[in-house]
């Protein structure tokens, strides 16, 4: 795969599970099967639109050329999908979440296995 299209990518989940909390974060957690207060609620707003920032800071750097940029968008995202593939993965076998939480754990894996390819595989050169 291709850092453009592995960046397309993760700033395409960012954005749309980002909108998905932003504007609906009650709906979201019930299909997960988790149910939360007022400021829970808010929480969840706050982690909507953070996802929504990293999603557009992905989708707009697939195109940079940089050396040093790219390193830098491709390392901080794999240390933050690192960050959300343990809270994903914690949270499932802690049964805090029905088994839709799997789906987190794969999509965090598989975004951590693509920046991980090109950070330390023969890409990283």
């Amino acid at each position: 795969m291709r850092l453009r299209t592995l960046l397309l990518l993760g700033g395409a989940l960012g954005i749309g599970f980002g909108l998905a909390f932003l504007l609906a974060p009650a709906e979201v957690l019930a299909m997960y099967g988790a149910t939360t207060d007022a400021a829970g609620l808010l929480m969840s707003r706050f982690f909507g639109a953070a996802l929504v920032q990293v999603g557009f800071v992905l989708y707009l750097a697939r195109d940079v050329t940089e050396p040093p940029a790219r390193r830098g968008v491709v390392l901080g995202s794999l240390l933050g999908t690192i960050a959300g593939f343990s809270v994903a993965l914690s949270g499932q076998l802690a049964q805090l979440v029905n088994a839709l939480g799997w789906s987190s754990v794969a999509i965090y894996g598989l975004l951590l296995l693509g920046y991980a390819s090109f950070v330390f595989g023969k890409r990283a050169a």
